[in-house]
């Protein structure tokens, strides 16, 4: 029996991580490292460390994800809260949904598609706040030298995108909304590196994608068609909402009923992140940069594309139920969790209320 559930459980947790691997989540700036470790306190450099409360947090390379994260880290905001936090940064959610899945990853960072998939896999999981609405990075980008007169131009057009990618929401919104027939748009089936690739080359008309690969696509001449948040189309030029992408931060069920004191202390941290992030967003982009090892320049045009707020509105309810139906449409989940069951409100709106709107 004991043999049978140990079985059942590492398939469950293989089948996760394969889908979180073979799918889009809208984020990721980096592949050349593995893992990095912010740097730890110890009782011989501060007499008063061995007082304060450890945990270790699970994020990515990645200024979407885990930019409160990283700031809170380095301007001693986890320190203040009387916390001792070891981030660990991973390149990406692949790495961190088997650590999840275990129990491992008592608090991680990642976006709401990882939560859904994880908590539709029967993984006890609490989102305690959202971080950022990447919606702004999830863009569709034509090959230079492309005219449209109309968004109805694309229908017969190549796009190049990974299949299931959240970018397609987007997609969709804008069909409906400018009377553009999706089904005869030919979208093509391909990894971000290689749509790039193919962009270049003329082998496809646009691409489908999020950061850097937005920014790259550009430096060759691409044209920003629409992302979710911003229409350069003929007939619709400005701000739009086509797509809720966000990012959060998640703890183990049991971390959370056994530490919802650290918790708050935890989420107080990141307020003072997300505050300092919106204040000081230069500086910010500097310090992320320089952990992450990305260029600053680039790090700052990412996250001028989204919106850092951990607001619990009924914006991030209706884009995170909108996230898992679409999963469950394009068959990575078998059923769309409950929202209740891996949400919670309570430590968040005891820190603030006024971050807690939802109704």
């Amino acid at each position: 029996m004991k043999k049978s559930k140990l079985l059942k459980k590492l398939f469950s947790i293989l089948t996760l991580t394969t889908i979180i691997s073979t799918s889009l989540f809208g984020c990721g700036t980096s592949s050349t490292s593995s893992t990095t470790t912010s740097s730890k306190e110890t009782a011989s450099s501060d007499s008063s460390s061995d007082k304060l409360f450890e945990v270790d947090a699970y994020g990515e390379l990645d200024p979407q994800v885990s930019a409160q994260q990283i700031i809170a880290d380095k301007l001693g905001y986890f320190k203040e809260e009387g916390l001792k936090v070891n981030n660990k940064l991973m390149t990406g959610p692949d790495q961190n949904a088997p650590l999840v899945a275990s129990g491992t990853a008592s608090i991680c960072f990642g976006s709401i598609y990882n939560n859904i998939a994880v908590a539709a896999n029967g993984v006890k999981v609490k989102v305690l706040a959202p971080l950022a609405n990447a919606a702004g990075t999830q863009s569709v980008v034509a090959r230079p030298g492309l005219n449209l007169t109309s968004a109805k131009d694309l229908e017969g057009k190549k796009i190049g995108m990974t299949s299931g990618a959240g970018v397609l929401i987007a997609i969709r919104n804008m069909c409906n909304e400018l009377g553009v027939d999706i089904n005869k748009i030919n979208f093509v089936n391909l990894q971000a590196s290689e749509q790039l690739s193919a962009l270049e080359k003329g082998d496809i008309d646009a691409m489908a994608v999020w950061e850097p690969w937005v920014g790259k696509a550009q430096a060759i001449g691409g044209k920003l068609l629409f992302s979710g948040t911003t229409s350069n189309l003929p007939e619709k030029q400005g701000n739009v909402h086509w797509i809720d992408f966000y990012m959060t931060v998640q703890a183990t069920e049991s971390f959370y009923n056994q530490h919802p004191k650290e918790l708050k202390s935890f989420l107080s941290a990141l307020n003072k992140a997300t505050k300092y992030i919106n204040e000081n967003p230069e500086d910010s982009a500097k310090i992320i940069a320089t952990e992450i090892n990305i260029d600053p320049k680039d790090c700052l045009r990412i996250m001028k594309n989204n919106v850092y707020s951990m607001k619990f509105d009924d914006q991030f309810v209706s884009g995170t139920n909108a996230m898992a139906n679409f999963m469950l449409d394009m068959k990575n989940i078998n059923s769309v969790p409950d929202f209740s069951q891996y949400t919670d409100t309570k430590i968040l709106s005891s820190l603030d209320p006024s971050l807690v709107t939802a109704k």
